[in-house]
């Protein structure tokens, strides 16, 4: 399965998340290795997904090898500690998605995984209806990649994310995986929102 890659082009209309502390993009790329790492196993699809990510939050050395130790399973981060400090950010929903990305990246979402982001997500602070349309989301993007006409429930549920996600003031930024399976569904969804934000500005 193709793996997104981190690129320029209609990204670049989003803003970027390495105009954060180095400690927030830490902390969020730490809960993104350790969802890598739940499984006990670092599928190649979710070490190249990494390593895009690595590069776009322009980590320093310190940082980049501290989580790549969480990814392949040589260190237990502090989870509890991370999820706090990042806990009520306008980082949390990204950070979901890419959450749900990472544990797709190798084609599967098993439900012990679900189970596990569902309690991350509620340590962040984000109710359970929001995670509900936040994984459906994710399901229908997976799923209507390549379509030439996504199924309207599919429409529906980015419809409803991009509602969701707006009505909570979220950014998304450049690296922020829409789409898992498909780059050219990730940029056209990147475009999607950054046009939907436009217009609801102008209302």
């Amino acid at each position: 399965m193709p793996v997104v890659r981190y690129t320029h082009g209609k990204r670049g209309l989003l803003p970027d998340i390495s105009e954060y502390s180095w400690q927030k993009r830490r902390d969020y790329l730490t809960l993104v290795a350790a969802v890598a790492a739940s499984d006990n196993k670092l599928h190649k699809s979710e070490l190249a997904l990494l390593e895009d990510w690595l590069g776009a939050f322009k980590l320093k050395d310190k940082s980049r090898d501290a989580v790549m130790a969480v990814a392949r399973g040589k260190v237990k981060p502090n989870q509890p500690a991370v999820e706090r400090r990042l806990a009520g950010t306008n980082l949390v929903y990204s950070l979901l998605l890419d959450l749900m990305g990472m544990a797709m990246a190798d084609g599967v979402l098993m439900d012990k995984e679900i189970a596990l982001l569902r309690r991350i997500a509620a340590h962040l602070k984000v109710d359970a209806l929001a995670f509900d349309i936040l994984i459906e989301f994710v399901h229908a993007v997976y799923q209507s990649a390549g379509m030439d006409s996504p199924e309207p429930l599919f429409e529906y549920s980015i419809e409803s994310a991009f509602s969701l996600l707006h009505k909570n003031g979220v950014k998304l930024f450049r690296h922020t995986l829409l789409c898992v399976a498909s780059p050219e569904c990730d940029e056209n969804l990147k475009q999607r929102w950054y046009e939907y934000i436009k217009k609801k500005k102008k209302r």
